[in-house]
């Protein structure tokens, strides 16, 4: 707790420091992503002591326009903060793991350790994730939380798997609280653990969803809860009427993991008619991944009104395959983009996942006009908004939306002329040319520097709690061996037990 209290301490100060009220942004190059303003321009945006953008336009700012704190961006882009449609901000200290497996092996390696994260823990873990977002400019997250639960998880149709284990602490409170601290925006979306009844499966989500409520309510950086839907990792309908009962109930949208990996296909299609039977399917439910389709899958989602997620730097890394995007929007399907797992993403870097993005799509059709640039860095903006239903608050810059936005200096490094300007934002700018990241109109990362928290505090908690796991693991996977090697294991019912 105390060192806690010595993140939040520096953080309110920094934010203090970095906002003085009202903001006035001049001389930018500005990329709104306004619907109907596709063309760049010279201008001006002025921001209120709220964060809220009360007016942008070109040219100069009229006459008698003052602010407590001028901002002049000539020269450099001035352009909406990244939307990460789909996240798991708990994971940013696991990268590098499994990076030779596909979805199901990547999982198992990335769980030798996530068995011994604490409630602790996770807060850590994931006001690190939040931090690693803002400074890579991705100022909005929907963030799929770790429900504290080991094991549970199948992949077929009636499967027989031990039911999960719910550790103990305040698992999903502690990460609700590690995003507002580092000042991202953020969807908070929880599981739903099959353990205990269903009535009490029913009333552990409600009272997160009041914990948020009644903690965060008033906080800007809060926008709502929803829920991660786990259908893909259960073995019967069950869970999805259960699911349903829980949107309606709560009135939450359900975003969930499906026919993402290439492996068991037939498998999780037949769930897919699983959701349709219980009534999941319509404008409430985003798919994410959803690589692994089939012409009937699309029909019936695009007639639903579902949206789905995609993923492209980490459907890479695990050779998940391609989502067919120019199709699901040609069916009318909602299309956002996220950064996924940092421990599966690796480096959250925007630039780079609309870049692998657009290679994808164009290799796959073999040809240049199957996706455009604008159409790229539209769906890691305002169209993620669009899906996600917070496209009132942010996603473009207009007046009455947060001012959460980035000034990218294409000339720091030297990127040449500007021939076509959102070509050179996304294809030739990169984290490099990042220069600031302003959420609600404060300043919250200064090139590679955080503002909003205490660096060296985070770093030396996760260095000594990843170390203390990594501990763990070894210590229980030799007396795994060592049981295993013993003469009696074979008749032990123990040692059958952990096999």
């Amino acid at each position: 707790m105390i060192r806690r209290a010595i993140v939040l301490v520096a953080a309110l100060a920094a934010l203090h420091a970095a906002s003085g009220g009202t903001l006035l942004v001049k001389n930018g190059f500005f990329i709104t992503m306004k619907p109907g303003q596709e063309t760049p321009f010279m201008g001006y945006m002025a921001v209120d002591a709220d964060g809220k953008i009360a007016a942008i336009g070109a040219g100069d700012p009229p006459a008698g326009t003052v602010a407590d704190q001028v901002i002049d961006a000539e020269g450099k882009f001035v352009a909406p903060g990244f939307i990460s449609a789909h996240s798991h901000l708990f994971t940013s200290p696991f990268r590098g793991l499994g990076h030779t497996e596909t979805l199901y092996g990547w999982g198992v390696a990335t769980g030798r350790l996530y068995r011994y994260m604490s409630a602790d823990d996770v807060y850590w873990c994931t006001l690190h994730g939040a931090v690693d977002f803002l400074r890579n400019g991705i100022t909005t997250a929907f963030d799929f939380t770790n429900s504290g639960t080991i094991g549970g998880a199948a992949v077929g149709v009636n499967e027989k798997v031990a039911g999960p284990v719910l550790k103990p602490g305040p698992f999903e409170e502690n990460q609700i609280r590690a995003k507002a601290d580092a000042g991202l925006r953020f969807i908070d979306s929880i599981g739903l653990p099959r353990v205990g009844t269903r009535e009490e499966i029913i009333d552990r989500f409600g009272k997160v969803y009041q914990y948020a409520y009644d903690t965060y309510g008033k906080n800007p950086l809060f926008l709502k809860m929803a829920l991660s839907g786990g259908l893909q990792r259960a073995p019967t309908k069950d869970t999805a009427y259960l699911e349903v009962a829980v949107m309606r109930k709560f009135k939450v949208m359900n975003h969930s993991h499906f026919l993402e990996s290439p492996e068991r296909v037939p498998e999780q299609q037949k769930k897919f008619y699983w959701y349709q039977e219980a009534g999941a399917l319509g404008p409430d439910f985003i798919f994410a991944h959803f690589i692994q389709t089939n012409p009937d899958i699309l029909r019936i989602a695009a007639q639903a009104g579902c949206s789905m997620s995609w993923q492209p730097t980490s459907n890479s890394r695990l050779a998940s395959g391609v989502a067919d995007i120019p199709l699901y929007r040609a069916f009318g399907i909602g299309v956002s983009v996220g950064l996924d797992d940092q421990a599966c993403t690796d480096v959250s870097d925007p630039f780079q996942n609309m870049r692998i993005g657009l290679a994808l799509i164009r290799t796959r059709y073999k040809d240049a006009k199957a996706l455009s640039v604008y159409d790229m860095l539209y769906l890691h903006t305002l169209a993620s908004a669009k899906v996600l239903k917070i496209d009132d608050k942010v996603g473009s810059l207009e007046p009455g939306k947060f001012a959460d936005f980035l000034i990218v200096d294409p000339r720091d490094p030297d990127t040449g002329p500007i021939h076509d300007p959102v070509a050179t934002y996304v294809y030739g700018c990169a984290l490099r040319n990042l220069k600031q990241v302003y959420v609600g109109g404060k300043l919250v990362a200064d090139g590679t520097h955080m503002l909003s928290v205490n660096e060296p505090t985070i770093r030396a908690e996760i260095d000594t709690r990843l170390a203390r796991m990594e501990k763990q693991a070894e210590a229980d996977e030799q007396k795994l061996s060592a049981a295993f090697a013993a003469p009696s294991a074979q008749s032990d019912p123990e040692v059958a037990m952990i096999h």
